[in-house]
């Protein structure tokens, strides 16, 4: 009986052993739940991977044991190193791409993410969607939420002086510059200098002669007199009244997005004293805020223009210069100039200043076109022509 007792116990002893091994077993292959079990059991180590699903090593104890469920590498549970790709729970090191919750390239963890930290869709720093994609829209494609276009004409609502009319204002043609006289709009092509009439300037109120035009990066025209402020037509030349000037400029321009509005062009406009202005029009009242000036002395000649990744360039009246005006490069945060391009002897009227990739195009009142080399000064002759410009304008963003 004593035998018999003994191989009883060593048989009660191996059933109990494999029970045990068996139950640890299933605990380790429970993702969450089995592990929180082991980790309550008592141990006593406080390393990273606690058990508790954070990384942080202060919430659930775990042990020493490597792969043991509480917390270590390897062990599925949410910690640092454990469970390396697609763990699906975990935060530093567990699912580092593409887990769907973890840390790098997942759905709503941190670096990359869905709705984490950097650069993720709804977390701290990111773009606020919760879509992943980084655009800010919400609906995962990556493309940014539609701005408003009522009329569906291709112009956003909020730079669209006519947001329920799709026939108006009408949009600049691409690949061209536009030059005027004061009653008269043409464009010309910048490599071959062909110069074509687009017709007489009509206004729906407050006719009067145009002193200069501008135009944004959607092609929207506006034009000023010495009285008033219009959008016009590019196609026809007719221009509607948008408000009154508080006092003249003989140059417009628009500044390019992510210069003076991190997101949108400024209209600008400079005064024969060399002051420049954003404007801005509400109720039908152009509003002017002064943003600086030319400085050293120098008045405006005529005209203005300022393309992204080109330059911001102007004409000016400079003292001691009695045969020309003075193309200069300013800085279009508030007209201060940077550096003096060339002087255009013998044209001393340069009304109209447009350009293009590496050029400069200038429009006096005696119906010279003349090109301006952005870097030596150079000028040339291009056109000679019947028309007495008195301004021009381009694109901000030149067409692709």
């Amino acid at each position: 009986m004593r035998d018999l007792d003994q191989h009883s116990s060593v048989h009660r002893h191996l059933i109990v052993s494999l029970v045990a091994s068996v139950s640890l077993m299933l605990a380790c292959t429970d993702d969450s739940g089995g592990q929180d079990e082991v980790n309550d059991a008592g141990e006593t180590a406080t390393e990273t991977g606690d058990g508790d699903g954070d990384g942080d090593g202060d919430g659930m104890e775990g042990s020493e044991a490597s792969g043991d469920g509480d917390g270590d590498p390897g062990d599925g549970d949410g910690d640092s190193g454990d469970g390396d790709t697609g763990d699906g729970d975990g935060d530093s090191g567990d699912g580092d791409s593409g887990d769907g919750d973890g840390d790098t390239g997942d759905g709503d963890g941190d670096t990359g993410d869905g709705d984490g930290d950097t650069g993720d869709g709804d977390g701290d720093t990111g773009d606020g969607d919760g879509d992943g994609d980084g655009d800010g829209d919400g609906d995962g494609d990556g493309d940014g939420d539609p701005v408003p276009d009522q009329d569906m004409d291709g112009l956003p609502d909020p730079d669209d002086p006519f947001p329920m009319d799709p026939d108006l204002p009408g949009v600049a043609e691409a690949n061209v510059v536009y030059a005027h006289t004061s009653s008269r709009l043409f464009t010309m092509d910048p490599f071959d200098y062909e110069i074509v009439e687009i017709g007489q300037f009509s206004f729906d109120q407050s006719q009067g002669s145009v002193t200069d035009i501008a135009i944004d990066r959607w092609g929207v025209l506006y034009a000023v007199t010495f009285n008033d402020i219009f959008v016009c037509d590019p196609d026809t030349a007719e221009c509607y009244y948008l408000g009154d000037l508080p006092s003249s400029f003989n140059g417009l321009t628009m500044v390019p997005p992510g210069t003076i509005d991190e997101s949108d062009d400024t209209l600008i406009g400079i005064a024969n004293s060399g002051n420049w202005y954003v404007i801005t029009i509400e109720n039908q009242e152009a509003m002017l805020n002064q943003i600086g000036q030319y400085g050293g002395g120098m008045s405006s000649a005529g005209d203005v223009f300022s393309i992204q990744d080109v330059g911001t360039y102007g004409a000016v009246n400079k003292p001691g210069v009695n045969n020309g005006n003075v193309i200069v490069e300013s800085d279009p945060t508030n007209g201060m100039v940077l550096d003096e391009i060339g002087t255009t002897v013998g044209y001393s009227t340069i009304y109209g200043l447009a350009g293009w990739q590496d050029q400069i195009f200038a429009f006096n009142s005696g119906g010279e076109v003349l090109e301006v080399d952005p870097v030596g000064g150079q000028v040339e002759v291009v056109a000679d022509t019947p028309h007495a410009w008195w301004g021009a304008g381009v694109y901000s963003i030149l067409p692709q």
